[in-house]
Parts: C-alpha cells; sequence; structure tokens
C-alpha cells in the first residue's frame, strides 16, 4: 500500500493540512495512521484497499490527529510529565546528600 501513487498523495495532503493547523508530527506516524485508517475501512466495508480511498479525507484526518497531539500536550503538562520530582527543602535526606556534595567556590 505504502508504494502507491494514492499512498503518498494522501501523506502529503495530511501533511499539509497539519502545517496549517501548526501540529508538528514525524511523517511516520502519519504514514502509520493513513495505512491503519485505510486497511480498518477496507476490512469492514468488505471492499479492495484500493476502493477505500475514496473516503479518505485528509482534512479530516489532519483535524483528529491535531487534537489527539493537542489533548497529549495538555495531559502531559498538567500532570508535570518531563520534570524531574524534587523533594521538599526541608527534607532531611536532602540535606544530607547536598552536604556530601563538594562546594565548588571552596
Amino acid at each position: 500500500m505504502r508504494n502507491t501513487k494514492a499512498f503518498k498523495e494522501a501523506v502529503a495532503q495530511t501533511l499539509a493540512e497539519l502545517a496549517h493547523r501548526v501540529v508538528r508530527l514525524a511523517p511516520s506516524t502519519v504514514e502509520d495512521t493513513i495505512e491503519k485508517n485505510i486497511s480498518a475501512v477496507a476490512e469492514r466495508l468488505r471492499i479492495q484497499v484500493r476502493s477505500a480511498w475514496r473516503y479518505f479525507d485528509a482534512a479530516a484526518l489532519a483535524d483528529r490527529l491535531a487534537d489527539s497531539a493537542n489533548a497529549f500536550k495538555e495531559s502531559s503538562s498538567e500532570k508535570g510529565v518531563g520534570q524531574a520530582p524534587m523533594p521538599p527543602i526541608d527534607d532531611p535526606e536532602l540535606a544530607l546528600v547536598l552536604a556530601g556534595v563538594p562546594d565548588p567556590l571552596a
């Protein structure tokens, strides 16, 4: 499927739509999503994959991918993902660890 003209055009259209929405996704992510969606449509409708392309809409897919990416960013920032946990300043274990660190000014 990935070597077809329709697939390459669908990826290009979807990436262009995502660029209009200022959303950056790896092309491989878009390719995997398109392949999965087209295969699912063909299977559910019991049609050939080449016939399933008539149901493809790059703008709608870009909307869903953008919504997913934004929801992931919001949920990650709310939970503090990507930030190391910091113990309280008055923690005695932290004081013990910091006491063992040499002072560069000494």
